[in-house]
């Protein structure tokens, strides 16, 4: 039984043994669980987007090119500050979301596994990164 990657087996760091069914058994219920998790934060920040692109939003841009009034420019970038302090809040909102999701997904799974699981698992996260890291300096 193994932790297998989706990549088509392309990269073996991302398989690990697992001992135990009941190990699979719990790693699958928290894959569904995680699924579940992300599909809630990928819809508020969906919702975030959305309110970035509000039609009220877009006007607030098109007064502030417009305004040449220096006691209108004022009024206008307040209208604007106020309404991106809104956005920005509700993007670091969920910003921190997503980072909950990782760190709980990080703990639970090393709940499932074993102690030399642990340090196998953890291993090749830190393999991940290191290959991650050459790709994107080879690329630039």
């Amino acid at each position: 039984m193994s932790i297998c990657n989706n990549y088509g087996g392309r990269l073996g760091i991302f398989e690990l043994k697992l001992g135990t069914q009941e190990q699979m058994r719990k790693i699958e219920a928290l894959r569904v669980k995680i699924m579940l998790e992300e599909e809630k934060v990928e819809r508020e920040m969906e919702r975030q987007q959305v309110i970035v692109a509000d039609r009220k939003m877009v006007e607030l841009v098109r007064l502030v090119v417009r305004v040449k009034n220096g006691e209108e420019v004022r009024q206008v970038e307040g209208l604007v500050q106020v309404a991106l302090k809104g956005v920005m809040a509700g993007l670091e909102k969920e910003m921190k979301a997503i980072d909950c999701i990782r760190l709980r997904t990080l703990k639970r799974v090393l709940d499932v596994l074993s102690p030399l699981h642990c340090v196998e698992f953890l291993a090749r996260i830190d393999m991940l990164q290191i290959w991650g890291k050459k790709r994107v300096y080879t690329i630039n």
